[in-house]
């Protein structure tokens, strides 16, 4: 018996048919490509924001403990490498060493009988020079730095009265900021024709003052506010600074916006201010220490 196998055409998608559907996915995958293209849009421009505020409040701590620190003198140890005998007169004494030793420090010398608070007059590269009413005739004894707090550690403008507020588009300041008994200088400028914060930090060792470099970027124009307030004796101890960042990407012609603010209290300016207010009421000697000749220098510039 033969067997026969029937073949049957099995129907399937014209031309016509395809180009029919192609045309109805086109927009589409047109309008899935958009929405996919704005959500990727959408996205860097929330994580821009978000680096862009996260970069500027990471700044601005760091600018908060640096001039929380605006003032402050670490005190110091060394040893006598030479011999002196009492004199009327200033006269170098040689020392181990002079770091962080500076003109107008108080500083105790010898033990015992021979002991003795100096005032410094000149620094040398191994030795202090002042004036020595006893004899420190023994090579090996401690010279000790028991540091006070500078009044002037951030740094006024010229003319602002005690009791005051001023506002001012550059912070100059000077203390031991890293707390290494190395006293720095530092300087915040806020740039107007960049839209930035700068930020310059120099060892007062050094006879010229660092470079700048940008600390804080994207800054809303006109947005940067520096305050500094005086007290009753005309001692800068608190600062007060607000500005607001902005991100680079646009939305509907709006920035991503973010206002950032902190007041500083500077308390070794403000334990300063205590210590001039008991000098000027009981009188004594003054050994609160001045503003060194270096950071005068570079504020004037």
């Amino acid at each position: 018996m033969k067997h026969t196998t029937s073949i049957k055409h099995q129907a399937g998608f014209t031309m016509m048919e395809l180009l029919i559907a192609i045309l109805i996915l086109i927009p589409i995958m047109g309008a899935a490509i958009s929405l996919f293209s704005v959500g990727v849009n959408q996205q860097a421009s929330e994580q821009n924001s978000i680096d862009t505020s996260m970069e500027a409040r990471s700044a601005l701590e760091m600018m908060t403990t640096e001039i929380a620190q605006a003032g402050s003198h670490g005190d110091s140890n060394t040893v006598t490498t030479g011999t002196v005998s009492p004199s009327s007169t200033p006269q170098p004494l040689s020392v181990a060493s002079v770091a962080n030793l500076m003109v107008g420090d108080w500083v105790d010398v010898d033990t015992g009988a021979s002991a003795e608070t100096v005032a410094i007059r000149a620094v040398g590269d191994s030795s202090i020079t002042a004036v020595f009413r006893r004899a420190h005739n023994t090579v090996g004894v401690p010279v000790r730095l028991f540091a006070l707090p500078f009044t002037t550690g951030l740094i006024p403008p010229s003319g602002m009265a005690a009791n005051s507020s001023a506002a001012v588009t550059t912070l100059r300041f000077f203390g031991d900021v890293n707390s290494d008994s190395t006293l720095q200088y530092v300087e915040y400028v806020y740039d107007s024709t960049n839209n930035q914060i700068t930020r310059s930090v120099t060892p007062i060792t050094q006879t010229t003052k660092n470079p700048a470099l940008p600390l804080i970027r994207n800054i809303k124009p006109n947005s940067v506010q520096f305050t500094l307030n005086t007290d009753s004796f005309g001692v800068v101890t608190s600062a007060n600074i607000a500005l607001t960042v902005q991100n680079t990407w646009g939305n509907n012609a709006q920035m991503h916006e973010n206002a950032l603010s902190t007041r500083v209290l500077i308390p070794s300016a403000a334990a300063g201010s205590v210590l001039l207010s008991e000098l000027l009421a009981f009188g004594g000697v003054d050994q609160l220490p001045p503003t060194p000749a270096q950071v005068t220098t570079w504020v004037n510039q």
